[in-house]
């Protein structure tokens, strides 16, 4: 089978489930869903890379499935199963953790400003009309707004093609050319299907491609530079708004059940709450829901078993401890690896 970028990205995430999710559960990882189980399998499974940056539709993701099925790299089951013929198949380091899922959505974000900015103020120069080459309001709200206080195009243009030209030459030459063909000038930057035949592959695969090579591309950028100012504002934070709101009154020193009564929260949306903070926050109370013996009796348990099944783990331990308070030792654990 013809191993491409998209197969390689999919078969790696198979591997970090360690056959304990579905399909379905995989599918959620690489929409982004933004539900308590798919932030939670993200972050148990070392998968916060590829959140939400395989956006294409379900069945171009069976699609993938079925021919890593076809042969024999995966079985799928309940869950899916890498096999050894696959694992044969798996490249170190992985691709999967350049994809810059962690960041929320950052390095697409600041794609979509600096590609429509840098089209405007060509066109503007030139006095040219043109076909807006990205089409979403935030974007364009936000190059207009930069517009109004950029009054030396010129001088701008000189400094974004430097900034630019230094960071794509730490790139190889294929990483480069993702970056600046899909640039816009006088003309609207090639699409993807125009560099599948330019590249040799496979429109997925060249998405996936390009992604590497732009957050490789924003790690040569000047921290202090132009273009990186342009992504000061960007929100980077993996907490959802309603869990933030929790964590807020948490540390204002309301208790759980008040959190709950103002906020009319269900018991299990509250769980899912402290569950993502446990995740998150850089400090959490963790004594506040588990002591410090049975915190340890699940992470030996999840160690010595190398799981995160919440039904294994709770089989094995010692102590008395509710599922709840497995998946909050769960991330602690993560957050403390």
């Amino acid at each position: 089978m013809e191993r491409t970028v998209l197969k390689q990205v999919v078969l790696e995430a198979i591997i970090r489930l360690r056959n304990e999710r579905t399909d379905r559960s995989l599918y959620h990882i690489f929409q982004g869903k933004r539900s308590a189980t798919s932030l939670q399998d993200a972050h148990f499974y070392e998968l916060e890379s590829v959140f939400g940056m395989l956006p294409f539709k379900k069945e171009r993701f069976e699609q993938v499935l079925a021919e890593l099925e076809q042969d024999g790299w995966i079985e799928k089951q309940q869950t899916l199963l890498v096999t050894e013929e696959g694992r044969r198949h798996v490249r170190s380091p992985f691709l999967i953790d350049d994809l810059g899922g962690e960041l929320r959505g950052y390095p697409v974000v600041l794609w979509r400003r600096i590609s429509l900015l840098l089209q405007t103020v060509i066109c503007l120069e030139q006095r040219i009309s043109f076909v807006p080459v990205q089409q979403d309001s935030a974007t364009k709200d936000w190059v207009r707004h930069q517009l109004s206080s950029l009054t030396e195009r010129s001088a701008w243009l000189r400094a974004v093609y430097q900034e630019l030209e230094q960071a794509l030459m730490q790139l190889s030459e294929r990483e480069a050319i993702l970056i600046s063909y899909r640039l816009s000038g006088r003309k609207t930057g090639l699409s993807y299907p125009q560099l599948s035949g330019y590249l040799e592959a496979d429109t997925g695969s060249l998405q996936l491609e390009f992604l590497i090579a732009w957050r490789k591309c924003i790690r040569h950028l000047p921290e202090a530079g132009l273009l990186m100012s342009y992504g000061i504002d960007i929100d980077q934070s993996k907490m959802t708004q309603s869990a933030k709101k929790t964590w807020e009154m948490l540390k204002q020193g309301y208790a759980v059940p008040q959190i709950a009564e103002r906020r009319h929260l269900k018991k299990s949306t509250m769980e899912d709450h402290l569950v993502e903070i446990a995740m998150y926050a850089a400090v959490f109370p963790l004594n506040q829901f588990l002591s410090e013996e049975e915190y340890q009796d699940v992470v030996r348990v999840s160690d010595r078993l190398q799981t995160f099944s919440l039904k294994r783990i709770k089989q094995e331990l010692t102590h008395e401890i509710d599922y709840f308070q497995i998946r909050v030792a769960l991330a602690r654990k993560v957050v403390n690896r």
